[in-house]
């Protein structure tokens, strides 16, 4: 059907702009006009002027044959003039429609193109003369080519201009774009429908725009930040749903109405008026600042205020955005919290507690006056927080934190230093004796016992004291200072305080030396073994050696075991210095077994190698290697570790008695609670503290004291030791209460390896 209508193209309707009939009309009149001028002035003139018949027929002939020839010069001239006008016309509209950037096309009733313009020609990717009396088949898919149908149809059937959107795809270059279309019917003079004309513009970046408007409306509507909009005079045009849900305030009430963006009374005044300096200038602010929802609740927000400009320079709008930080301020501000505070007591930690020191010297300076530093370490904390428990020692801490608050002044200050140590800053003093009366107040704190869930315990504290600006003008020396004078608070006795001096800090100090030297002196080969032979009273035959450690520094000289041990088990150097005893007295033991079968070898364990859980794993490795049994080795334990029972001492000591290990109650009777021990643990042997075999021959409570112990020890199945035997008369008073086994200065010193050796060579030689 289409392609017969295409053999029979209609010809472009592009004269429709010029009015034939007024041609039409006009050369009508001026023929008319010509035509009967001509016929009155000739047939008149001729008259006048001629006479015979016969000229005058001839003039006639000639006269019509001149009015033929002018009329139709006439005709000819008129006709000439209304076309080149009417082309003009058509080339002026020609002209204008091709410039029109939309596009311009022209259909018949039967959808068949009667024109188009140069921007349609480029749709189709064809010349004008190749679309008229085509139709859309011709050019694009049927089912493309029935949508342009159908919206032509509703068009004509309309009977009014139709707008509709359309995407239509570029022949010459493959590219889409959407169109706005204005078809509108077209009719001729007598009303009937002859077509439509069709107008297309690009809409294609408008409808992007409106997409992208929508997209940003939808981020903005789905921001978790507040955001707000306003004129130049602060009346709110917009306001997202985060603004409604942080704030309280329902859009309705806020948009149209003026809107202030700070409190100025939550915020301080420097920043309100800064805001309002910047949005004066046209410039942008942010920072952090107080709001106020609408039940009143005060909240942190992190606000960004804006101008918004025209490409004039002029401020249009005002674009607020906040975000609610209330949550991160908290979490600063517990941060904050936890940065300056002990997290168990609440007390100032040590970055908080020496600022606030910093700040006292400073007025102390100013005013001329002393500042009191008090270290505080509670004393024997570690045994209740090992025989009760760590939630048992938190107790106690926070008991103690509050007890310590409670003695001090209303402006001194309190703080945990870390573990059991406390802190008190003291200021404003005019003289030292004051200081007396507030160490006095928290020692009579601490006397009180301690209720630690249903169980009374004495918890006392010890407490050194420097003063500024006699011990010292700065934070870490006044805290190093008042640390030394604790340290000789406890050696004096603990539950008391001490004042920093001078010679405290020599002590301190030869402390530290003998901590540094010894490091490195097992390496160095400076430390060594001597061995105390053991007797057999009725025999005075050797049965065994107690080790025991010297150490012969070329810096220091000989230092005693009583020096250096204690400073060994506070660094933690006794775990390497025990396992080097262990080592070499089961290496040299190994050669004495030989000797004498019987022979026993006993080693003191320190409290913290006791609580070494590799214990027991290594005393196996090392009996292995050195082919010793177990049985003829014996470790001296303090009744400190079984005091602080616990499973980890239980499991140990059960693992040793199992391995066959002898176990010996070393200073036995300087307790409090031993015997309750010798019934709940694998004790083998009890070892008599020589503070009572010194004094059994003179005090005699003393000697009824070895008496009882050597009958219990008989009692219960235990061997017996008396060690510090130097006197014959000990000798023989401990000979007499029939105690095994006995050592001393009076029978051997300490001596090196090899000097037990022959001891026990000789021993072997003589009848038994």
């Amino acid at each position: 059907m289409h392609d017969d209508k295409a053999k029979k193209p209609l010809a472009p309707l592009r004269g429709r702009s010029f009015s034939w009939p007024s041609a039409a009309l006009k050369i009508s009149l001026i023929y008319c006009f010509f035509s009967l001028l001509w016929i009155f002035l000739s047939d008149s003139l001729l008259e006048m002027m001629v006479s015979d018949i016969r000229i005058l027929t001839f003039l006639q002939t000639v006269k019509g044959f001149g009015f033929v020839f002018l009329s139709t010069l006439l005709i000819f001239s008129l006709t000439y003039f209304y076309t080149k006008k009417m082309h003009s016309a058509q080339t002026h509209l020609r002209t204008l429609i091709d410039t029109i950037p939309d596009l311009v096309w022209l259909k018949d009733a039967d959808g068949l193109y009667l024109g188009c313009n140069r921007k349609f020609e480029r749709l189709y990717g064809a010349r004008e003369s190749e679309i008229l009396g085509r139709s859309d088949y011709d050019f694009v898919d049927t089912e493309l080519a029935d949508f342009f149908r159908r919206h032509d149809r509703a068009a004509m059937y309309a009977d009014k201009p139709s707008i509709n959107e359309e995407q239509v795809k570029y022949a010459n270059d493959g590219h889409t774009e959407i169109l706005e279309t204005i078809k509108t019917p077209m009719k001729d003079e007598s009303g009937r429908l002859i077509g439509i004309l069709g107008v297309g513009r690009d809409i294609t970046l408008r409808k992007q725009r409106e997409t992208d408007i929508k997209v940003l409306t939808q981020a903005l509507e789905q921001s978790p930040v507040s955001v707000i909009l306003t004129d130049p005079e602060r009346r709110v045009s917009f306001v997202n749903r985060a603004f409604e849900d942080t704030s309280g305030y329902p859009a309705h009430q806020v948009v149209g109405r003026t809107m202030e963006f700070i409190d100025p009374q939550s915020n301080a005044p420097e920043i309100v008026e800064q805001i309002r300096d910047h949005l004066a200038a046209g410039k942008a602010w942010q920072g952090e600042i107080k709001s106020r929802r609408q039940n009143g609740e005060l909240y942190w927000e992190y606000a960004y205020l804006s101008p918004v400009q025209t490409e004039e320079g002029e401020v249009s709008h005002l674009l607020v955005l906040k975000e609610d930080i209330s949550l991160r301020k908290q979490q600063e501000q517990q941060l904050k919290h936890q940065a300056h505070f002990d997290a168990l007591t609440e007390l100032p930690n040590r970055v908080l507690i020496m600022d606030r020191l910093q700040q006292l010297i400073r007025d102390a300076e100013r005013n001329q006056e002393y500042v009191v530093v008090m270290f505080l370490d509670l004393d024997d904390f570690k045994k209740v927080n090992d025989s009760m428990g760590h939630d048992v020692g938190d107790l106690a801490l926070i008991e103690a934190a509050r007890r310590l608050s409670g003695a001090v002044r209303g402006g001194d200050s309190v703080g945990r230093l870390g573990g059991d140590e406390f802190i008190v800053l003291a200021g404003h003093f005019s003289q030292k004796e004051d200081v007396q009366v507030v160490a006095d107040n928290i020692l009579e704190r601490f006397r009180r016992p301690f209720d630690l869930g249903n169980r009374e315990v004495l918890l006392t504290t010890s407490i050194g004291i420097a003063i500024y600006p006699s011990d010292g003008d700065t934070q870490s020396e006044l805290l190093k200072n008042a640390d030394t004078a604790m340290y000789q608070s406890k050696e004096q006795g603990r539950n008391r305080y001490a004042f920093y001096t001078d010679a405290l800090n020599q002590s301190i100090s030869r402390r530290l030396q003998i901590e540094g030297y010894l490091r490195g002196a097992i390496e160095r080969g400076e430390l060594m073994l001597h061995y105390q032979p053991q007797y057999d009273v009725s025999s005075q035959r050797v049965t065994g050696v107690e080790a025991l450690l010297r150490w012969n520094s070329p810096e220091l000289g000989q230092v005693g075991p009583d020096e250096f041990i204690p400073i060994a088990e506070q660094s933690g150097l006794i775990l390497p210095i025990g396992r080097f005893v262990l080592q070499t007295a089961l290496a040299a033991a190994k050669r004495w077994i030989e000797l004498d079968p019987d022979f026993k070898l006993a080693v003191n364990i320190s409290p913290a190698q006791f609580r070494d859980e590799s214990l027991v794993s290594f005393l196996q490795e090392e009996l292995a290697k050195h082919q010793y049994p177990a049985s003829r080795l014996e470790l001296e334990i303090t009744e400190g570790i079984l005091m602080r029972g616990g499973t980890q001492v239980e499991e140990t000591l059960a693992a040793l008695h199992e391995m066959g290990v002898c176990l010996s109650m070393d200073d036995f009777g300087t307790g409090y609670s031993s015997l309750s021990y010798l019934r709940k643990y694998p004790v083998d042997e009890l070892k008599i503290d020589r503070s009572f075999v010194n004094e059994m021959t003179v005090d005699e409570s003393d000697r009824e004291l070895v008496n009882a112990a050597i009958s219990l020890s008989r009692g219960l199945g235990l061997r017996v030791v008396a060690e510090g035997v130097e006197t014959a008369e000990q000798l023989q008073a401990l000979k007499e209460l029939e105690c095994g086994v006995v050592q001393g200065f009076w029978l051997s010193e300490p001596v090196p390896q090899e000097h037990i050796g022959k001891m026990l060579e000789r021993q072997a030689r003589l009848p038994v």
